[in-house]
């Protein structure tokens, strides 16, 4: 075949796994880790493979050149065993309809790049890391398939060997490289936008997070209530006497005690429970599918296990205790709004009471 045919359609391979690359920070922004993000990238490596098989280059009737090869090369890399197997199947049945003197080489390659494809993820990346020459021992190890030719009649397999092959092999290497290089770079713009999203929503003394997370855990809690009979209670903590310590001991021993009542809080909650400074000294706990009873135990453990610490100062270890007041989602408070005002009016009754203590509203 013409070496100029042979180069058009390697940038046409190119063009269409842009589009997949375009669609893959779609997948790993809306599932960033598990099985659901392998089936993802799985089954978009596969549209990427078939796009390019429905428009390949055509070697000899029955037998074309396409991306199948980089996909699958990097499939277990980026999808894990769910995606290379879902890729593989999709790809397979694809080649399977298209027919063809190449059906069968082509699906012994495509095992072949699924083995090739789990091998280059057991060679460590402290040895080899990700970038260019990763990518080129990639690429050469997914030409490999190409021993299947053999299997190919020998006037076909006439039209292959040479310069073509050497073409086919370097396209492959190619494809792999810049395929891998525009994932990466789009996996590392990821990381730095939930860095900043991180960053952005976390308190930088307590390492809780703020108002902002607040109002929207807050937002999806009232429409969980809405849709499903969960309960959902909230819990303001604040720290008796502050001033006094901020008036005594300085704003850094404030700052000191805040953090660590802080770090005892957030030690006694579920995973899916929010803990967030609202304000000063104040902390609040947004527990989900929690009914009020319980809500009251958690307070109680939290404020008898801040009362029973020493905290200490630098010259000396001071006590500290803390007030609470409950809310929690129901007929008698429909909105975060109501919840809110009821868990402060809580709050207040609790110092007004004497403080060091748990209020329910």
């Amino acid at each position: 075949m013409e070496l100029n045919v042979l180069a058009a359609g390697i940038l046409r391979i190119l063009a269409e796994a842009a589009l997949v690359i375009l669609a893959y920070s779609i997948v790993i922004r809306n599932f960033p880790t598990g099985w659901k993000k392998s089936a993802a990238v799985g089954t978009l490596f596969a549209f990427g493979a078939v796009l390019s098989m429905h428009d390949p280059i055509r070697i000899t009737p029955g037998v074309i050149f396409d991306a199948r090869t980089a996909f699958l090369a990097i499939s277990y890399s980026y999808g894990g065993l769910i995606g290379t197997i879902i890729a593989a199947l999709l790809i397979a049945f694809y080649r399977l309809w298209l027919g063809g003197v190449g059906v069968v080489p082509g699906l012994i390659s495509i095992m072949i790049l699924c083995c090739v494809s789990y091998a280059m993820t057991r060679i460590p990346v402290r040895k080899i890391p990700v970038g260019f020459r990763r990518s080129v021992i990639t690429g050469l190890a997914g030409s490999l398939s190409l021993i299947t030719i053999f299997l190919l009649p020998p006037e076909i397999f006439a039209t292959i060997i040479g310069t073509p092959l050497i073409a086919i092999i370097l396209a492959n290497i190619i494809n792999v490289v810049i395929i891998v290089d525009f994932l990466e770079r789009e996996k590392s713009r990821l990381r730095i936008l939930r860095a900043l999203e991180h960053e952005a929503s976390v308190d930088p003394l307590t390492k809780l997070q703020n108002r902002r997370a607040f109002d929207k855990a807050a937002s999806r809690a009232v429409n969980d209530s809405r849709a499903k009979p969960t309960r959902c209670s909230l819990i303001m903590i604040d720290i008796d006497h502050f001033k006094m310590i901020n008036d005594r001991l300085g704003h850094y021993t404030g700052d000191t005690v805040l953090a660590e009542v802080a770090a005892i809080i957030q030690k006694n909650v579920r995973l899916d429970d929010v803990v967030v400074r609202y304000g000063g000294e104040e902390i609040l706990l947004l527990l989900t599918d929690t009914p009020q009873d319980a809500a009251k135990t958690l307070a109680e453990r939290v404020r008898s296990e801040i009362e029973r610490t020493d905290f200490a100062t630098g010259t000396e270890s001071i006590n500290v205790t803390v007030s609470a007041g409950i809310a929690s989602l129901g007929e008698k408070y429909a909105s975060m709004e109501a919840l809110l005002k009821a868990a402060d009016k809580a709050l207040y009754h609790a110092k007004m009471s004497g403080r060091n203590r748990v209020e329910v509203a």
